[in-house]
């Protein structure tokens, strides 16, 4: 057993994680992270205690995060398990692709978009789901309606499955798909969103470590410069989108695809070549093209 003041030991992490961070501060925000996963107590509960007394095995367990983190560039959200998502705790481990901000950002925009059709019976398809996170996310937000959750990577559908038991979610439904390739030509969703793979092969070699070396490159990567899944959801989802939708009458977009901050006039000039009549590129926070919505 190892009992020292909580300061200490986060002061002494923190210098361990230096080399990963930028300030101290951020490399003590992370040592908090990990001595919260490590003691399954927040933060607020640590610093009441003052002192901390750490087993043999956490000792070990803390020493083990900090050199796969620091020496590997495995990523803290691999280590700790977890990430909020929203209002959303979701599971998260290798290879499935870790959520990030940004798309936390558009997704809350578009449920804050459609909060008036809040009791409607829509009918979702998330594509590319990974680990479920905006499938979950609607389908919590929105009790009433049904959402279809596509991957093709089976160790993301099996990882998203498990987030929707571990948030008590049970209006979706996951399905092994090649795209569209299982679902009936058909008309049948309200709302259709992405976060597609949309990376170049030649922008993947310029990504961190712990992007290349942990995350799935097939959820991150595509042809023709990080088009060619997109392109083939924009040119098929008119046919599986409802022509006439409560979404249609209130004036809300369709399809909503996260995309690269450089590719926005292209994926832009695809949605109008595919038949969607409105087409508009949202920044996101850093004003950065990050989502094309259609019409």
């Amino acid at each position: 057993m190892l009992t020292r003041p909580i300061r200490t030991l986060i002061h002494d992490i923190a210098v361990h994680l230096a080399p990963l961070y930028d300030s101290n501060s951020h490399a003590e925000t992370v040592a908090w992270w990990l001595l919260e996963g490590i003691t399954k107590k927040n933060k607020t509960r640590l610093i009441v205690d003052i002192f901390i007394t750490l087993s043999e095995g956490q000792q070990a367990q803390l020493a083990e995060w900090i050199r796969l983190h620091v020496q590997e560039k495995y990523p803290l959200q691999y280590l700790l398990g977890s990430v909020p998502f929203g209002s959303l705790d979701l599971l998260i481990e290798a290879p499935t692709l870790i959520p990030r901000p940004e798309t936390e950002e558009w997704c809350a925009s578009i449920i804050n978009t459609l909060s008036p059709l809040y009791q409607a019976p829509l009918r979702i398809l998330d594509m590319c789901t990974g680990s479920g996170c905006l499938g979950l996310w609607l389908a919590q937000s929105f009790p009433k309606s049904s959402v279809v959750a596509i991957d093709i990577a089976d160790t993301a559908l099996s990882l998203a499955k498990r987030n929707a038991v571990h948030n008590n979610i049970s209006n979706i439904l996951f399905l092994k798909s090649d795209l569209f390739t299982l679902l009936n030509q058909e008309p049948q969703f309200d709302l259709i969103v992405s976060n597609p793979p949309y990376v170049s092969p030649e922008a993947w070699h310029n990504l961190s470590p712990n992007v290349t070396q942990w995350e799935d490159r097939g959820a991150l990567v595509a042809g023709n410069n990080g088009l060619d899944i997109i392109q083939s959801i924009v040119a098929q989802a008119p046919t599986y989108l409802h022509k006439q939708s409560l979404l249609t009458q209130h004036g809300f977009p369709r399809l909503v695809m996260e995309i690269g901050y450089d590719q926005g006039q292209n994926v832009q000039k695809l949605f109008i070549d595919g038949g969607f009549g409105t087409v508009k590129i949202i920044p996101d926070s850093a004003g950065r093209d990050r989502v094309v919505c259609g019409w």
